[in-house]
């Protein structure tokens, strides 16, 4: 991997930036991400740091979400079973956190995109990178090639004749079709019968 501006290896910025995010320095890692994006202006470093300051940023917005029904612990039986509730949540969300956090920590450490789900979506936008979901191409089968036959020899064209008027049959009315059974007239149009 490249040095920066600094003369540090843009990976260690990347790398610094998920320990940061693992341990819980909020500070080290927006004063980090702020020496990424302003001093280094480096486009992939840059969008890795994004991503470890998006794990932090949610971690950080469900303490805060929680700590909003902090009365709730102040209700007796309730406040107990609200305090196991918000344990067992914010648990699950702090393993989640450092799983994609350390996932993310073994990518960068060499070299490839973090890829956390939705960061890197934000990382990208930022950097107004846009992907593009490629559609699946349907083919159709391939048939097998029928051997080629011999040309046919030209046939001359024949000048078109002109189409004969068409004459209704003697036993139906000219007009509406009607079958005349032998009479001279229709027997329900009245026309004469063409002779």
């Amino acid at each position: 991997m490249e040095k920066g501006k600094f003369g540090v290896r843009l990976s260690f910025y990347a790398v610094a930036a998920f320990i940061f995010a693992i341990l819980g320095y909020s500070t080290a890692l927006i004063l980090l991400a702020g020496v990424v994006i302003v001093g280094e202006k480096e486009e992939w470093a840059g969008r890795q740091v994004i991503q470890a300051v998006c794990l932090q940023f949610v971690s950080g917005v469900i303490g805060t979400f929680f700590g909003l029904f902090d009365f709730f612990y102040r209700i007796p039986i309730f406040g107990t079973v609200w305090g196991t509730i918000v344990s067992i949540v914010e648990s699950v969300i702090a393993i989640i956190i450092l799983i994609f956090a350390i996932i993310g920590l073994v990518k960068v450490a060499g070299g490839k995109e973090a890829g956390v789900p939705l960061a890197d979506k934000f990382a990208n936008w930022a950097y107004g990178k846009i992907t593009v979901k490629q559609q699946p191409v349907y083919q159709q089968p391939m048939q097998p090639m029928q051997p080629m036959q011999p040309a046919a020899p030209a046939q001359p064209v024949q000048p078109m004749q002109p189409a004969a008027p068409a004459q209704p049959a003697a036993d139906v009315c000219a007009n509406c079709g009607n079958p005349l059974n032998g009479g001279a007239f229709c027997t329900k149009c009245g026309t004469p019968a063409a002779k």
